[in-house]
């Protein structure tokens, strides 16, 4: 029998209220979307169908597809269950965007890029800088040499004038002559292979610093250079200890600044340095002979440095023996250099031998001296100690005989 059609069948109204119903959470679900899209911006399909063109007259207005999109939005919004969605529904292409679209979300997303400061925002910074900086007064440098020590420009000007002496002694040829000096006359010459004398000046003994010892003493303090030498210069000691070469020059041409010297001349010996300072060069001198003066003094003085050394204790054996096998050289030296055909010679040669043998009596560490059951120790033993000042009392007898 035919089910009844009526209005007041339980089966009508129960379609009626799911239609209604359905159809009422359609127009929820598709004012959410409606209020999304305002805020999110008009979907891909939206924007490409406002870039685009209907394709025919047959084409649906913008709005009806725009409200058939949003209910179709909607109803994936829906939640469904897993297993007969993905059974019922096919997997969705995907959609490609308009190519201006991804360019312009790339141009969006890549980092700005830091533009370097350029050589004109430089200039245009330190011109500002400039502008706000206080004036400056202009700065004058008429010298291109670099800046260079006090002891640098002392040194360079004695340097030069010692050029300067060369440049003259060449000129004359007299550069490659022997000199002598005679303090006691204040007499520095130089002396051609004839035995003529090519150059003069006079001469002031600066100071003098031994090589065994390394003290340097002025010329004022030295009582047997004092009539011959400079006078006292004001802060400068008259004797220092553990004086190098160096130091030694640094002090001879600070003196010879004070005493306004035309030149500075070393004079050296195996047992000492001896800084003169000339004056008065001329090529042209009064006496044309030169003889040397008698060596008594320079004798007395070194022998009797070194019988004050051993006497005082103060000094190593090492040094006592180096300071008396230079002297023993420095008198060598002297017999055949300043003093030949003199007869000086053999009184100079005598002395130089027996210091010789007084040094070989200090003993040096070594296998000969172990051999040779000799003591060795850094000092002096007080028997050889009293040996030795016997031994150059009676050389300083000897020589003050001449004096």
């Amino acid at each position: 029998m035919p089910k009844p059609r009526g209005r007041g069948t339980s089966a009508e109204p129960r379609r009626t209220v799911k239609a209604s119903s359905g159809s009422a959470r359609a127009r929820r679900h598709g004012k959410a979307g409606e209020r999304a899209g305002a805020k999110a911006g008009p979907p891909a399909a939206l924007r490409d169908g406002q870039e685009r063109a209907p394709a025919s007259s047959r084409a649906r207005p913008r709005k009806a597809k725009g409200a058939t999109s949003l209910v179709e939005a909607a109803v994936a919004k829906r939640p469904a269950a897993p297993g007969k969605r993905a059974a019922a529904e096919p997997p969705a292409a995907p959609r490609m965007r308009p190519a201006r679209a991804r360019a312009g979300e790339q141009a969006g997303a890549a980092p700005p890029k830091r533009r370097p400061r350029n050589a004109k925002a430089k200039a245009k910074s330190g011109a500002d800088d400039a502008e706000f900086s206080p004036p400056r007064p202009p700065e004058l440098d008429w010298d291109d040499t670099p800046s260079e020590s006090a002891e640098e420009a002392l040194a360079q000007r004695w340097a030069a004038r010692g050029e300067e002496l060369f440049q003259q002694l060449e000129g004359h040829g007299a550069a490659l002559h022997e000199y002598r000096a005679d303090l006691k006359e204040g007499r520095f010459v130089w002396i051609a292979p004839s035995g003529r004398v090519s150059a003069e000046a006079s001469a002031r003994l600066l100071c003098s610093w031994s090589c065994a010892t390394s003290v340097l003493v002025m010329a004022w303090a030295d009582p047997l250079a004092s009539g011959a030498g400079i006078g006292r210069i004001d802060g400068m000691p008259a004797e220092q200890d553990g004086i190098d070469e160096q130091g030694a020059w640094q002090i001879a041409m600070r003196a010879a600044d004070a005493c306004d010297a035309a030149y500075l001349y070393r004079v050296s010996s195996p047992q000492a340095w001896y800084f003169l300072a000339l004056d008065g060069l001329t090529f042209s001198p009064k006496r044309t002979s030169f003889h040397p003066g008698a060596p008594v003094c320079l004798v007395l003085r070194a022998i009797g440095e070194v019988r004050e050394a051993i006497a005082s204790r103060a000094e190593p054996a090492d040094v006592v023996r180096d300071r008396i096998s230079a002297l023993s050289d420095s008198l060598f030296h002297q017999a055949r250099y300043a003093y030949r055909d003199t007869d000086w010679v053999a009184r100079l040669d005598r002395t130089g031998s027996c210091l010789s043998h007084l040094a070989k009596r200090i003993p040096r560490a070594g296998f000969s001296a172990i051999a040779a059951g000799q003591r060795i120790d850094e000092w002096l033993e007080r028997e050889l100690a009293l040996e030795l000042i016997n031994a150059l009392s009676l050389i300083e007898d000897e020589w003050s005989l001449f004096g």
